[in-house]
This record gives structure tokens, sequence and C-alpha cells, in this order.
């Protein structure tokens, strides 16, 4: 309990492992592995896949026999820049298994750099990591470098400190968002299953948000 009588201690017990959705610019479906068949799905399913009556078809027939085949002989992996045969877009698709069902994890597909495109990029990433004098400085050039080759607004390096607090130690940012480097923040702000959730998940991305102004 803090001096407000509010028990922070209920952010642990929240179930943010299973959150019931998904972020919205992504579409799941869930196959039955033997028949292949879309039992269930999230998402904007149908206008993603270009069909309306998807639930019930085969994995094959909304997104196209190559996917189809990869599910069934990997046990996971991601195809790239994959065009539904009924959809107006490409995607990555990135599929696994679990619980005894087929989970194919739809995102719009990124663009697909050259070889002779990223290497270069990948090479000076590394230049940079090598001139690193310690972690600090390491946190800063891996987000510079990661926000370079991605082209996101901002890129955190966070870090858990020994009583479950973080901190941001590495930022970079558009010109047009505010800094969070070097805030700190109470381990009550990132809950215990959260952190677990990281600890396994090393990359979070966020497509959208929105920052509320206080007047």
């Amino acid at each position: 309990m803090n001096d407000r009588g509010v028990d922070l201690a209920v952010c642990d017990r929240e179930p943010i492992h299973v959150p019931g959705s998904i972020q919205p610019h992504g579409v799941l479906l869930v196959a039955d592995p033997e028949s292949g068949l879309v039992r269930y799905g999230a998402g904007d399913v149908a206008g993603r896949v270009g069909r309306q009556d998807w639930l019930g078809l085969s994995a094959a027939e909304l997104l196209g026999p190559a996917v189809s085949d990869a599910v069934g002989k990997e046990a996971r992996g991601t195809l790239r820049q994959v065009r539904p045969p009924s959809a107006a877009s490409t995607f990555d698709v990135s599929f696994h298994s679990s619980g005894g069902w087929h989970l194919l994890e739809l995102e719009p597909a990124s663009d697909a750099a050259s070889g002779t495109t990223l290497l270069p990029l990948l090479e000076a990433a590394a230049a940079a990591f090598e001139r690193a004098g310690d972690m600090r400085q390491l946190s800063a050039i891996a987000a510079t470098e990661f926000r370079r080759l991605t082209g996101y607004d901002r890129v955190m390096v966070y870090r858990f400190l020994e009583d479950d607090a973080g901190v941001v130690v590495g930022e970079e940012v558009a010109a047009h968002e505010r800094s969070f480097l070097n805030h700190h923040f109470p381990a009550s702000d990132i809950p215990k299953q959260a952190r677990a959730l990281y600890v396994r998940n090393l990359v979070r991305v966020i497509p959208t948000s929105a920052t509320r102004r206080r007047r």
C-alpha cells in the first residue's frame, strides 16, 4: 500500500500475458493441425485477407500453399512478403504451435532490403559497437543504430535494476518526440509478469502511441 491507499501489488496479478486481444496492425489465425482449417481468428481478418468467409477455410486457401506447406514442415518460422490470394497487400507471416494448435501471425510486410543495401548498414553498426567504451555508451549506440535501421520514431534500451525498478539507459528519438533517457521507473510500473515476458522477448514493438498533454 502507498500513502494514497492504492494497492500497487494488484498490477502483479493482471494477466497481461493473456491479453485477449492483439495489436491493431496485425491478424492472428488459429488453425487445426490435422485438417489445416482455420477455427479462430483475431483482428480484421476479413479486411486483411480479403475473404468474408474466412472462418473454416484452410490456411492454403486463405494464405496460399507456400504458407501451409511451411507450417506443415516446420515447428516455427517466418515467411516474408506473402500475398494471400484474395488480399490487396502483402504480409510477413510468423507461425508456431501452441496448445495443440497452429498459430499464424500476419503483419504488414516490411520493406525488403537487398543485401547490397543492408550489408553496409550492418557493417557500420558493428563498427560503431566496437567503439563503445562502456555499457552506457553501447546502449546509446545500439539505440541510434537500431533506429537508423528501422526508421522508428523512438528506440529505447531499458534496463531492470536489482530491486526490479527500471531505467532507460539508451535512447534515440525523432525531433518531435519527448525524451525518456535516464528516467527511472518503480518496480510497480512494470509488474513481475511483464518483466518475465521481456526476459523471454527482448524486443518490444509498439506500432502507434498517443501522448496526452496535461493542461
